[in-house]
């Protein structure tokens, strides 16, 4: 669960990923689906919700490989029957989340969220550098790239989004490339294929592009256990908490890598995976650690 931020001095959180094993278990009930993630492209789609269970958006972390100063993080936001896509830095994660949390974001989301992103930080590198790259997102560049209408006209966009991709422009590998192609000249945000692909995962109906969609169980934790230790010549509480977690999910659809059948698990007999997860954040203004992060 998130909460908005306090008003103090908290100079840095940590989300470490220290265990995760994939196994699956007998249950005696189906378990209702709270929240999904679509791998879409190159990326991953956290589905977000409000606290009355309309779909707010989506929150994207690439699943290959960027650099600083490609767009490294997206937010797909529903206006109306449109899209509005933003592109954020990692770094400022903490500050999203809080921004989604009061517009009424719901905690399962926010829990499927922070497990995403827990997974990102274990795997990615560079993510706490900030590559300034931040804006609204049109046909797959930032707000007034004057290369957009040069990569919309191109019948293949891939090629030249992976080289811009390596050498570090700001634009988003494996969604950019979906999102310009055959757009030069138009006035809209996306070409209509991906606008299509996003409705069709909201309305949760089979879709017929290449996606697949995980769908996931309440988060069952143990209780969190903390440490406290001061730190810099005591002048900052250092705080760590550690808890094990226990996510159960399931997927359908088609792989988007390969067009294959991905369906694995059931509400009936889910997948799981087992996370040790550890939370540290440092105080400059208590003088004990609170029971919780």
């Amino acid at each position: 669960m998130i909460r908005s931020s306090r008003t103090l001095c908290l100079a840095l959180t940590l989300f470490v990923l220290i265990a995760l094993t994939g196994t699956q278990r007998a249950q005696a009930q189906p378990i209702a689906a709270v929240s999904q993630v679509h791998s879409f492209g190159g990326w991953y789609l956290v589905e977000v919700k409000d606290t009355n269970g309309i779909i707010m958006g989506f929150w994207s972390i690439p699943r290959i490989g960027v650099e600083v100063g490609n767009i490294r993080r997206l937010w797909i936001e529903a206006v109306g029957d449109d899209w509005e896509v933003w592109a954020f830095e990692p770094i400022a994660i903490a500050v999203k989340m809080d921004t989604l949390v009061t517009n009424g974001a719901c905690d399962d989301s926010m829990d499927a969220l922070i497990y995403q992103e827990l997974i990102a930080w274990d795997t990615a590198v560079d993510l706490d550098i900030d590559g300034g790259v931040e804006g609204q997102v049109i046909k797959g560049f930032i707000e007034g790239d004057p290369l957009t209408e040069a990569a919309g006209t191109l019948e293949d966009p891939d090629p030249m989004i992976d080289l811009l991709a390596d050498i570090g422009y700001p634009v988003a590998p494996g969604m950019s490339d979906l999102m310009v192609d055959g757009t030069a000249g138009s006035s809209v945000g996306m070409n209509q294929a991906t606008k299509e692909a996003l409705d069709c995962m909201v309305h949760g109906v089979e879709c017929v592009e290449c996606i697949c969609s995980r769908a996931g169980g309440n988060v069952e934790s143990t209780p969190w256990v903390v440490e406290s230790e001061w730190v810099d010549f005591n002048t900052r509480l250092k705080c760590t908490y550690t808890r094990t977690e226990t996510h159960t999910y399931w997927r359908s659809g088609i792989d988007p890598d390969n067009c294959l059948d991905c369906t694995a698990g059931t509400p009936e007999d889910p997948l799981i995976n087992i996370v040790d997860r550890v939370v540290t954040t440092y105080w400059y203004d208590e003088t004990e650690c609170p029971p919780e992060p």
